[in-house]
C-alpha cells in the first residue's frame, strides 16, 4: 500500500517511522479499518493535529464542529446519505455562500460531486477540513426527530402563508383549540420522545433573538439538539402549558406542572417549570422515571462496604439515615431506591417532598407548599400523627425540621432525609450548626451516606489510557489507605495500574461516556462514634473511627471503579476536586 500524502508527510516529518507504518498497514488490512484511525488511536498523532496537517497539505482551513450549533435549514442542504457517504457536512450558509467541512480533502470524487451540485443550485462553496469526531458530532443531527420537526415546520410555513398559524393574542379557549391542532404539538411530542431515547434527564427550551434553542442534559452535560425559528417559541411554550395544565395567559410569573407522556413502549413523567425571561419565557422539563423504572442500589453503583451498611439498616430500619451531596448528585434517586425496597403492605411510609419526583404506589407522598403554611417542619408534625413506620423528608434545611426528625427517630420511627454537606464527616457539624444537641445526634443518627455522580465510559469505544506519573503517585497513596478487608479481590495494589477512557463513537454521541453511576462513602454510627459525637465532637477522632470501620471514601470508590474500567481518570479529577 503506497502511503497517502498525509502519511508521507508524517514519515517526512519523522512522526511516523517505516517500521511502525508497516505494522499499521498490516493491522489495517487485517481489521479493515482506516490506517489514519489506527495512527490516532495508538497515540502517534492527535486527531486534531492530523486534521490540521491535512488542511495544510491541501491549503484548506481547519474547522472543529464539536459543540457547534448547526441549524436544521443549513444541515439539510446536503442529504444525509450524501453526507455520510462522502463524510462531509454543511455547517454555515450566508446567502448563496455555503461552508462545507469534510474529513478527507483528498476525496476528489466527493469534491466534484459537491461542485456539480453547487453549480446546479447556484451556491458558492468553501471547503474546510475537520476530524472524524467533529464530523460525527455534526452529522448526528440527521435523525427521525429532525425529519419530523422539518415536516412540522413545512406545515407551519404553509399555514403561515394562509394565516392559519396559532394566534398568540387569541383568547385562552380558542388558543387551546389552535394549539391542539397546530404542528407545534408534533414538535413537542417528538422532542420529548427524542430526549427519552437519548437518555436525557432534562429538556431546556430557551428563547433567543433569532432562534429558540432546545438543549438536552445527558449524563449531566447540556448539549444543543435543535434550533428552531424564534417565532415558534411562544407556541411551543403554550403547548407545553396546555399539556401540564398551567395558565396559558400567565407569562409574568413562574409556574410548575407535570405531564404524563405515553410514548408507546414506555410511560414517563415530566416535571415542568416555566420562568419569565426578558420578553419571553424559558421552560425546563425534568424527565422522571416511573416506579417500575427505579433502579436498585447495585444498579446505581453501590457495592462492597457501602452496600453492606445500607443492607444492615434495611434489615432493621431505625433511627435517621442522612444522604449528603451537592445538587444533582442523585440523592433523591438513592432515597427512592431505598424506599422501594422497604415498601411492603405491612409498612406505612409517608414522604414530604418539594416537589414529588417519582410516584411510588403504596407510599403516601405529600407535596409541601410553603405558600399555605405546609412546610417540611409543619408537615412532619402532621406526618407523625399518621402512625408512620417510615417517614422521608426531602431535605433538612433548618433547626426545626432537624429537631423534629431527630425526635421522631428517638420515638421509634425510621427517618430518611438529605442534607447539604461536603462528605460524611461534614454532616455531624452541619447538624450541630443547626443547634441540634450532640447527645441527640449521637442517639438518633444511624447511618450517613455521601455521594457524587460520575459518567460511565462507553463500552463500545473503551480504550486504555496512559496515567500521568504525578497522578499515579496520588492514586497509589489513596489505594494504600484502603483497608485490606475492603479492597476488591480483582485489584492488586502491587501491579501496574490500568485506566480507561472512551474515544467517542456513534453510541455515545462522540462523548466517550454513556450513563452515570454513584461514587459514595457510607458510615454507620458505632458505639465508639456515638461517644466521640456526644463528648468531644472532634473531627480527627471521628475520622480515625471511620478509618477503623474500613470506610472507603468517595475518592477511593471512584478510583476503584476507574480501575474496573467503569469510569475514567477525567471523572475522578472532576468529582473529587470540584
Amino acid at each position: 500500500m503506497n502511503p497517502s500524502r498525509t502519511i508521507q508527510a508524517l514519515i517526512d516529518q519523522k512522526k511516523l517511522d517505516a517500521a511502525t507504518w508497516t505494522r499499521i498497514q498490516k493491522e489495517a488490512a487485517k481489521s479493515g479499518r482506516n490506517p489514519e484511525e489506527l495512527i490516532v488511536e495508538q497515540g502517534i498523532i492527535k486527531e486534531n493535529d492530523l486534521a490540521k496537517l491535512k488542511a495544510d497539505l491541501f491549503t484548506l482551513p481547519f474547522i472543529d464542529l464539536v459543540g457547534r450549533d448547526v441549524s436544521q435549514d443549513i444541515l439539510t442542504i446536503i442529504p444525509q446519505a450524501v453526507a455520510e457517504n462522502h463524510q462531509l457536512v454543511a455547517f454555515e450558509k450566508k446567502g448563496k455562500d455555503v461552508k462545507i467541512a469534510l474529513v478527507d480533502p483528498g476525496n476528489y470524487r466527493a469534491i466534484e460531486s459537491i461542485d456539480f451540485w453547487a453549480n446546479k443550485e447556484g451556491y458558492r462553496v468553501s471547503f474546510f477540513v475537520t476530524t472524524p469526531t467533529s464530523f460525527a458530532s455534526a452529522v448526528k443531527n440527521y435523525t427521525a426527530f429532525q425529519k419530523e420537526v422539518s415536516e412540522a415546520l413545512e406545515v407551519i410555513e404553509e399555514r403561515k402563508a394562509t394565516e392559519e398559524v396559532v394566534d398568540e393574542t387569541a383568547k385562552p379557549r380558542s388558543l387551546f383549540e389552535n394549539i391542539k391542532k397546530a404542528p407545534v404539538a408534533k414538535i413537542v411530542s417528538s422532542m420529548i420522545k427524542e430526549a427519552v431515547d437519548a437518555g436525557a434527564s432534562d429538556i431546556h427550551i430557551e428563547p433567543g433573538e433569532k432562534e429558540s434553542r432546545i438543549r438536552f442534559r445527558v449524563d449531566g452535560q447540556l448539549r444543543t439538539y435543535l434550533n428552531l425559528p424564534s417565532h415558534l417559541h411562544a407556541s411551543i411554550i403554550s403547548r407545553i402549558k396546555v399539556l401540564s395544565r398551567l395558565k396559558i395567559d400567565e407569562t409574568r410569573l413562574p409556574q410548575d406542572g407535570r405531564i404524563r407522556a405515553d410514548l408507546g413502549n414506555k410511560k414517563v413523567d415530566l416535571r415542568i417549570s416555566t420562568m419569565p425571561v426578558l420578553d419571553s419565557e424559558k421552560v425546563a422539563m425534568r424527565i422522571l422515571p416511573t416506579s417500575s423504572q427505579i433502579m436498585g442500589l447495585e444498579e446505581l453503583g453501590f457495592r462492597g462496604p457501602s452496600l453492606d451498611a445500607i443492607h444492615r439498616i434495611q434489615a432493621r430500619p431505625v433511627g435517621v439515615l442522612l444522604i449528603s451531596g451537592p445538587t444533582g448528585s442523585g440523592k433523591t434517586t438513592t432515597l427512592y431506591s431505598i424506599l422501594n425496597t422497604l415498601n411492603k403492605e405491612s409498612t406505612n411510609i409517608i414522604t414530604l417532598e418539594d416537589p414529588v419526583e417519582y410516584f411510588l404506589p403504596g407510599v403516601n407522598q405529600v407535596q409541601v407548599n410553603p405558600d399555605i403554611g405546609l412546610t417540611f417542619a409543619s408537615g412532619l408534625r402532621a406526618v407523625l400523627r399518621q402512625d408512620p413506620n417510615i417517614a422521608m423528608v426531602g431535605e433538612i434545611r433548618d433547626t426545626e425540621t432537624a429537631e423534629l426528625a431527630i425526635h421522631a427517630a428517638l420515638t421509634g420511627h425510621f427517618m430518611l432525609s438529605t442534607i447539604h454537606a461536603k462528605d460524611v464527616l461534614g454532616v455531624i457539624p452541619r447538624l450541630s450548626d443547626m443547634h441540634v444537641e450532640p447527645f441527640l445526634i449521637s442517639s438518633a443518627l444511624n447511618t450517613i451516606l455521601a455521594q457524587r455522580l460520575v459518567r460511565k465510559i462507553c463500552v463500545d469505544c473503551k480504550v486504555p489510557e496512559e496515567t500521568p506519573k504525578d497522578l499515579e503517585k496520588e492514586i497509589r497513596t489513596e489505594l494504600d489507605a484502603i483497608p485490606a478487608a475492603a479492597m476488591p479481590a480483582n485489584i492488586d495494589r502491587k501491579k501496574p495500574l490500568t485506566f480507561f477512557k472512551g474515544k467517542g463513537c456513534a453510541t455515545c454521541n462522540d462523548t466517550g461516556y454513556k450513563g452515570r453511576i454513584v461514587v459514595t462513602e457510607v458510615i454507620a454510627m458505632t458505639d465508639e462514634l456515638r461517644t466521640i459525637v456526644s463528648t468531644t465532637m472532634s473531627n480527627d477522632a471521628m475520622k480515625k473511627e471511620m478509618v477503623r470501620q474500613g470506610m472507603i471514601t468517595i475518592k477511593q470508590d471512584a478510583i476503584l471503579k476507574a480501575l474496573d474500567g467503569i469510569t475514567s481518570l477525567e471523572e475522578i479529577l472532576r468529582v473529587t476536586r470540584e
